[in-house]
This record gives structure tokens, sequence and C-alpha cells, in this order.
């Protein structure tokens, strides 16, 4: 017996051997030397002859013609079109999901023509459509360059969120390591033109800060940092412990009233806007389902939703939130837009509480003016009374810490107006006639100055670049220091000033190479440090010339010797240490 494995593939070899020969006779069929007969295609009528011939070709072969006459012009260019190229493949046809993305892609294009067709009118009627990329005047943006690596965007916040609400703030940081920079760059967005123009005039002055302006960026619905002040104007009160938080009494300056029949008549519940945005989608949410649904809605959802955080709004009724809810749920029940209500106060209940509805905050208006603090206005100057007070202090200015703390103190606290404050100290070094001892009270208060800029990140006008404000200061001192007769009074004014030099040095607030070229001006009136009246340093000195210089710079107080009695020193700059002639007749009687 056969096995079915051969008995199959026999039955295969067969069915092939088969299949072999059909397609043999298929072939032998269409070629010309074919064994088999051709068939042909014999005519009996032909539809649509042409006109003056009849079915005269009866039981011929049937040749085809074009029913169509095509003239030259079209068969010549119908011979011009390109034929496929053999080798290449039939495009496949497309699946299902390249259909569907072909689709998507088509309604996302018209999508877009149709938001273009929407946007196109607006902008072109805008004036500011042209040249917009440049335009500065609208935007809300600061450049802030120059930055510290250690700074980071909550120092940016802290020091730009006292003059407004900040819409975006954002440090370019360095991608990696190997790009890292000495100085970053950022940018700062306020809600509002206002607190930028303030912004940008407040912090002008800060060092090692560049700040400018940049270009226009969308500005969001919430601020992401919102001032201390503007953020407790918007702030719900304190609990009180009345219905829907109502307040009675102030709870700082008074106690505590007890409850009674008129205590509710007379109080007033403050309505304010929940800042949590999910918390403020949720109720408006709810609000719009229990006007369609009615009471029994919100019944049920409280009963649901009883363990949900989220809706604790419901059932804690004196909270802000809630408050806020069935202040909401009023307004639209009496017919108010979503967007806009009346800001009249009224009674909700009878024998209740006067309501006062919401003010919604409005950032892009900037900080109210009551909000904003004196030391943060835009003017930068002194006014004429700070003008002659400071004069005032400079001009009775010793060199004790008391006094020099006290003009400290007016500097301080118009830091604002530091340039004001600083011309006015430069000019008092003008004077030649300035007593000595005032010029160094002078000379440590320039210096305070300077170094509580420099911690604070101020930025001053006194700098090396300005080096010649510093060479006409210590010029004044050069001829202050030539002008002392008494070798004790140089040494002295002179390590008071070497003092204060140092102590620059020290602090890092100019360079080495500056302080020098002030040490010169100093002690020999110029930068280079030799003296101006050695003009004749350059000629040899042999004994003929040295004759001739004694001869041309003799006097007659240099040719008259005669013997003098020695002064007594005066110490200027401590006069509770001077020997006067009182005390020295007092000594020599003793």
């Amino acid at each position: 017996m056969l096995k079915r494995g051969s008995v199959k593939r026999k039955l295969r070899e067969e069915e092939q051997q088969a299949i072999g020969a059909i397609y043999k006779q298929y072939i032998d069929t269409f070629q010309e030397s074919s064994e088999i007969p051709r068939k042909t295609f014999v005519k009996s009528d032909t539809l649509y002859a042409e006109q003056g011939k009849q079915n005269c070709e009866k039981g011929q072969l049937y040749n085809p013609k074009p029913i169509i006459k095509f003239k030259k012009e079209d068969a010549v260019q119908r011979t011009r079109i390109p034929s496929p190229a053999p080798g290449r493949k039939h495009n496949k046809k497309k699946s299902n999901l390249k259909s569907l993305g072909d689709e998507l892609k088509m309604l996302q294009r018209e999508r877009q023509v149709k938001e273009i067709k929407l946007v196109l009118p607006k902008v072109e009627s805008s004036p500011m459509s042209i040249g917009q990329e440049n335009d500065y005047s609208s935007s809300t943006n600061l450049f802030v360059s120059n930055l510290s690596p250690h700074i980071t965007e909550s120092h940016l916040i802290h020091l730009f969120g006292t003059y407004g609400p900040l819409a975006s703030v954002k440090i370019m940081w360095p991608r990696n390591e190997l790009n890292c920079r000495t100085a970053n760059c950022g940018f700062v967005a306020f809600m509002s033109r206002t607190d930028a123009e303030r912004a940008l005039i407040g912090l002008k002055n800060y060092e090692h800060m560049r700040i400018n302006w940049g270009k226009s960026v969308k500005i969001p619905a919430h601020p992401v940092h919102i001032p201390p002040e503007l953020y407790k104007l918007y702030s719900p009160p304190p609990p009180s412990g009345l219905p829907f938080n109502a307040q009675t009494y102030d709870r700082e300056t008074k106690p505590a009233p007890e409850f009674d029949d008129k205590l509710l008549p007379n109080a007033v519940i403050k309505v304010t806007i929940p800042f949590d945005r999910n918390l403020l989608m949720i109720i408006h949410r709810m609000i719009e389902f229990v006007v369609r649904e009615g009471p029994e809605f919100e019944a049920t959802i409280m009963n649901v939703e009883a363990e949900n955080p989220d809706f604790n709004f419901l059932s804690e009724f004196q909270t802000p939130a809630h408050t806020y809810y069935r202040w909401k749920l009023y307004s639209i029940l009496n017919g108010d837009p979503k967007n806009s209500w009346s800001m009249k106060p009224f009674r909700m209940y009878k024998n209740g509480s006067i309501w006062v509805p919401p003010t919604a905050p409005n950032y892009r208006e900037g900080m109210p003016k009551e909000l904003i603090s004196p030391n943060r206005k835009e003017n930068a100057n002194l006014s004429e009374t700070q003008t002659n007070r400071l004069i005032y202090l400079i001009k009775n200015l010793t060199i004790s810490r008391s006094s020099i703390a006290n003009v400290m103190v007016f500097c301080v606290n118009h830091s604002n107006a530091i340039g004001d404050v600083l011309e006015i100290l430069v000019d008092s070094f003008k004077n030649p006639a300035t007593n000595p001892v005032k010029k160094t009270a002078r000379l440590y208060l320039l210096s305070d100055i300077l170094y509580n800029c420099r911690t604070k990140q101020i930025r001053t006008d006194l700098n090396e670049a300005n080096s010649e404000i510093f060479f006409d200061i210590f010029k004044q001192f050069h001829r202050t220091y030539k002008e002392f007769t008494h070798t004790q009074d140089k040494d002295c004014f002179k390590m008071k000033v070497f003092m204060v030099l140092r102590a620059w040095a020290f602090h890092n607030l100019y360079e080495l190479k500056f302080i020098t070229k002030l040490e010169n001006v100093f002690l020999h009136g110029n930068e280079v440090g030799e003296d101006d009246d050695n003009s004749l340093n350059d000629e040899p000195l042999d004994g003929a010339n040295l004759l001739k210089r004694s001869f041309q710079t003799a006097t007659t107080d240099c040719l008259i010797v005669t013997k003098k009695h020695s002064q007594q020193f005066f110490d200027i700059f401590n006069p509770c240490n001077n020997f006067g002639s009182k005390s020295k007749k007092e000594s020599g009687t003793k």
C-alpha cells in the first residue's frame, strides 16, 4: 500500500503536468509557427459604418477602426507622451491608516486657512502691523543680560516681582557643561506695560545686570507671580465664624462682638474670586449644571462626591470658595452675563448680611498707584528740599563715625537717586579752600557709598571709565598735601588718604593699577609718579652744572642763615592732643 504522503505527491505531479499542457496550448495559439490553427474573428455586420459605404465586407476579417477621428496635432502630442519605464512598479493602493492621515492633514490645512482668513483683516486694520517685529513701544518683555551663573529664576522673580505681576520669567541656561558661560541672559515679561517701564527705570542702576526692551510675547490670562500687596488686595478676609464669613468688626483693633439678632444685618460679606484655576473651573461647571438641572442635581453631587476634596466648596459654608459659588449662582440666575456683573451691594436673604460682589483682577492695567511703595516711584532725582538737606549734611560733616552714619542714612533712603547724591558729593571736593579735615571726612563718605553700591549691585557713574572724576578729586588732595608746612600734618593726612585707597584695593572696588595711579596723583600730581618740576633731570650733573643750578635757584632766605625758634606743631585732625603755649608754660612752671 502506498503511503498517504506519496499519494498526495503523485496527485500533485499529475496536476502540474495537466496545467503545463494547458499553458503550452495557450502559448502555441498566439504564435505564428504554431501547429494549432489560429482562430480568427469573422464579422457579420459593421456598426456605425462610414458614410457612402455599405456592408460589402461581409464574410471578411474584422478590422476595427476608431469611431472618433483625431487630428494630426493630437496624434503627435499623443506620441510625445513618454511611456512608463518597463521596470517601474505600479502605485500600490493606499492603506487605511495612510488615507486617514491624509484626510487629517487636509482637515488641518482647511482649518489653518480659515484661521488666516479670520485673522488677516484684524492685522491689516491695526496700526502696529507695519514694522511690528522691530517695534518695542507696546512690549512688556524685558531682556536681562550679563547675569551671574548663580542667579536663578527665583532671584529674578523676587527682584522684578515687586514692580507688578509677572507673565513669565525665563533664563537661557546653557545646554551642557561645555557651553557654560561666565554670564547668562534671560527674559522677564510683565502683565502691564506700566509695570515694565517702572521696573526698567528702577533697576537701571543695578551692576552686573543690563536691562533693555525685548520683543513682544503672548501675555497669559493669569500671571505666574503676583506681588504680595496685590495678592492681599484680592485675597479673602480672615475667618470670622459667621455664615459666609461675614465681617462685622476690625479684628486688629476691636474684640469679637457677641452674636445677636442685629449682628448679621449689619455684617458685610466680601466675595473674592479663587486664585486656584482648577477650582474656579469646577465651580463654573457646577453652576452650569445646577442652572439647567435644578437644586436636585446639587444635592446629588453633594451626596456622591462627599469624600472628594474638589467638591468641598458645596458643604463648607464659611470658605471663600463656597461664598463665591453661592454668589455666582445667584448672579447667573438673575440674568447677569458670565464675564460681567453688577457691582452694587445687595441682600441675598431677608434680614441677612450685605453681599459685596468681587472685583475682577485686571492684571494688564498694572499695579494700583496706592500699592506702589515710595522707594519704587519713577522719579530718580532729588527734590529741591532733599538737595538742600544733603548739602547741609555734607557741609557739617566730620570724621566721626556718627556724623558719617547720619549722612549714610540719608543716602540709603534715597538710593534711587544715587546719581544726584554722588554728583553733589563730588562737587564738594572742588573748593580749594575747604578744611582738610572736612575733605578727609567727605572722602570717607565717598568710600562708604561706593562700597554699599557695590554690595547692593547699584550701578554708578564713578567707575574706571570715568577716571577723570577721581583724578580731579585727588589733584585737590595733592594741593592740600603740598600746602602743609609741618611734616607731622603731611604724614597724618597721607596716612588717612592711603587707608582709603588700601580699603578700595582690599574690597576689589577698583583694579590695583588704577589705585596706583590715584596714589601717584595724590603724591606727585600726575599719573606717572614724577614731579613736574624735575625738567632738568635729564642733563648730566657734573660740578659746573651743580654750581650753576645753585646760583639760579638761590634766594635771599637761603643765603642769609638766621637761627629761628622752632614752631609748635598743631594736630588738625586731633585737636584734643595739641600742646599749646599755655600748656607749655604751665609745664615749665611746674
